[in-house]
């Protein structure tokens, strides 16, 4: 009768109370459920028992229907100018509908056939039921480590409905046995990572890293730290895409479930006002996301699209009467750069060939980038026929202009993108003349020596610091993004050639580990897109490559502690950035950076003792006039103690070092200026000041427009400022 009634699997089991509920509570009391009420609260509890929704239940009917289609494509292979709509969501009809019509049917012939008495209640998955536990026991399939239902023949892609009935069936069917084995490609496809490990050694899902809860069921804006959900607009397939049992699943027959849409144009998408969403989407699932968190699906896809033509589109939503929508695409637009840098970093911070102990290079790295050049330049009289001499000059020019900008400070200390405020990095004719000028010669004396012999490997090594310098030239001066995304690739390939010729060399594995982390970190588009022109990652991988280069390397050990020291405070973890930022402090004792670092890890890690202590030290020293910390100013270090002082709720103290501050603000850098107008702001309304609060802000404001903070700022003018409770 099921299959006469479109079901393609059906089986049947009795109405008891499913031993799978302890888990569900494990699941729920892990807060894995996220923001989803109807999980958390008495609905959630009325799926312990069957019977809660038919006291005379003795049996439940479980059915799936297919709904893959012959659409064979994926969000992976949709192009980077369309969003992504789940399978489920892709028909003409709403499932629910379809499913509830069939189950009518389905259990009219039921009826025909008891000819006596019985109560019945029809349920989708909409109802509180367990009901992949209930299928499983009914042999539709085993719950894979995608939490998804997997029949051996039918794959995944399938709706279940349930039919419980007051009258005992002949038969129950049995469970079949898991199939998944040892594969885990659902858990390493998963963007996100949320599938994780439960307590009892299997895998389960916390909704609240999940792209489908992310774009469907999470309401509101986004916060900060929410996982990247690329250009998914509703949904995700990905775990069940990758699955080898779906390889062969057969397609439905259902007409309500072939395609209306699954990869509509984002440009398309964004233009679409609230009447135009309602026609398109009132009778498909998708309507569950409603228009405001439509919207903020397409903004989100938008930001992390790898095309700049979105940037349009994105520029519009930004001005949108939706609250949510407009913040979230103005979020979007900040982090527009900052995609494109992770992808130059690949390559980016360019290597330093030579061991960074030689005058020129002990300069470099203490920030006295004048003094360095000067040793470049009388290196390069000496050597124009080494082309990294070349190198050396390009990158002492370039790095000169990032410290100059504030590009090195914000990038190490501050974590805030300074590019974000100012259309380009300026530099003078002259000097962008000589960078020119440098680069040419570089590659062009390598490609020489190549000719010559095409497996040396100073040439490949000098090829590979020069186009890697000529990537963040293009983005950080010219912000041409897929030009300096093609010097990138240049970088990578020549640096490929040199781990081929000589594995041994410590120094080669720079660039290949940051290659894995920064494309191991990147949104999962983002990575295919990196798979297609050859890139791969594996974020851990990569940090254990750039381990070996601190340990090990010659050339290239400080870069590697650097970015380490960078890596390590991404993934929160100040205790190992820690050490290395004491060496780097020892070694290049000029560099103020090391130790502002110091003092931001050591606030991460909660140790305010240590981080007030090393921030007295640097103003000792600044007070000494050491070099390098002559030019550093009081109200720099007043901000820094005040901003410490705040994150640890010191209030009066953080009040006094801000206000001291920005009283002489004129003596601040960009960077730091509009970060102490805001947090001073900050600091007033957490006292309940906020009448004093505004004016700092309209000064973080008045500072830097466009600048993340100001942004900030600008929104407490109307809200107060709270801090939000830690969960």
């Amino acid at each position: 009768m099921a299959h006469a009634c479109g079901f393609e699997l059906a089986g049947v089991v009795e109405a008891l109370s499913s031993p799978d509920f302890a888990r569900f509570e494990e699941w729920r009391a892990a807060g894995f459920a996220g923001e989803m009420d109807y999980l958390n609260d008495r609905r959630g509890d009325l799926r312990s028992d069957p019977r809660a929704l038919l006291p005379s239940a003795r049996t439940i009917l479980c059915v799936g229907k297919l709904y893959q289609t012959s659409q064979r494509a994926t969000a992976e292979n949709t192009g980077d100018t369309r969003g992504w709509i789940s399978r489920f969501a892709w028909g003409r009809q709403d499932y629910h509908d379809v499913m509830r019509e069939r189950l009518q049917r389905l259990l009219a012939m039921i009826r025909a056939a008891h000819h006596g008495p019985m109560e019945a209640k029809i349920c989708v998955d909409t109802a509180p039921l367990l009901e992949r536990s209930y299928a499983r026991a009914a042999g539709l399939g085993w719950i894979g480590k995608n939490t998804c239902l997997i029949h051996e023949r039918q794959g995944s892609w399938f709706f279940l409905g349930e039919i419980l009935l007051s009258i005992p069936l002949l038969t129950f069917d049995a469970p079949p046995p898991d199939r998944c084995g040892t594969c885990r490609r659902c858990i390493d496809a998963c963007p996100t990572d949320a599938l994780v490990p439960n307590g009892q050694g299997e895998w389960t899902l916390d909704a609240r890293l999940c792209i489908s809860y992310l774009t469907i069921e999470k309401r509101g804006e986004s916060p900060e730290n929410e996982p990247p959900t690329g250009n998914h607009l509703f949904g995700c397939d990905i775990c069940q895409d990758v699955c080898p049992w779906n390889k062969r699943a057969p397609d439905t027959q259902e007409d309500a479930f072939q395609p209306a849409v699954f990869a509509p144009p984002l440009e398309e998408m964004a233009a679409l006002s609230e009447e135009e969403f309602r026609a398109k989407f009132r009778g498909s699932p998708v309507w569950r996301a409603k228009y405001e968190g439509f919207l903020r699906n397409v903004a989100r896809a938008l930001g992390q699209s790898k095309n700049p033509d979105m940037k349009k589109p994105l520029e519009r939503l930004a001005k949108h009467e939706n609250a949510v929508v407009a913040r979230t695409a103005r979020k979007a637009l900040r982090a527009l750069p900052v995609i494109w840098l992770a992808l130059t970093i690949i390559t980016g911070r360019c290597l330093a060939s030579d061991v960074p102990v030689s005058p020129g290079y002990d300069h470099f790295y203490n920030n006295e980038f004048d003094e360095a050049l000067t040793f470049f330049e009388s290196d390069l009289k000496a050597h124009p026929e080494d082309p990294q001499m070349f190198n050396h000059v390009a990158q002492g020019i370039l790095y000169r202009e990032m410290l100059r900008s504030g590009a090195l400070e914000s990038q190490m200390v501050s974590g805030n993108n300074p590019f974000l405020r100012r259309p380009k990095m300026e530099i003078s004719d002259k000097d962008k003349q000589r960078f020119a000028y440098c680069f040419d010669q570089a590659v062009k004396i390598s490609d020489e020596m190549l000719r010559k012999n095409p497996n040396d490997l100073e040439a490949l090594a000098a090829l590979s610091v020069a186009h890697g310098l000529k990537s963040n030239y293009l983005f950080l001066v010219e912000k041409t993004w897929i030009d300096s995304l093609k010097e990138a690739t240049a970088a990578r390939k020549a640096n490929e050639r040199i781990r081929e010729l000589d594995p041994k060399d410590a120094d080669a594995k720079l660039v290949y580990g940051l290659n894995e982390y920064v494309v191991g970190s990147l949104p999962f588009y983002m990575r295919a897109l990196g798979s297609i022109g050859g890139f791969h990652g594996d974020r851990n991988d990569g940090i254990q490559q750039l381990e070996i280069v601190a340990r090990h390397g010659v050339r290239n050990r400080y870069d590697a502690q650097v970015l380490l020291a960078v890596i390590y405070r991404r993934e929160r973890d100040p205790k190992k950035a820690i050490p290395l930022l004491k060496e780097l402090a020892a070694r290049f004792p000029r560099n103020y950076l090391f130790r502002l670092e110091q003092v931001q890890m050591y606030s991460d890690a909660g140790d305010k003792k240590s981080a007030l202590a090393v921030l007295a030290e640097v103003d000792d020293l600044r007070k000494a006039r050491k070099p390098g910390y002559a030019n550093l100013t009081a109200e720099k270090l007043l901000y820094f103690r005040g901003n410490l002082l705040f994150w640890y709720n010191d209030l009066p103290g953080a009040l006094a070092d801000l206000q001291q501050a920005t009283q002489k603000a004129g003596e601040l850098d960009l960077n730091t200026e509009v970060l102490a107008w805001l947090r001073l702001g900050q600091v007033e309304d957490l006292q309940g000041r906020h009448t004093e609060a505004i004016p700092a802000y309209r000064e973080a404001i008045k500072v830097a427009p466009k600048s993340e903070p100001a942004v900030e700022a600008r929104g407490y003018l109307s809200t107060p400022y709270h801090r939000k409770e830690k969960a």
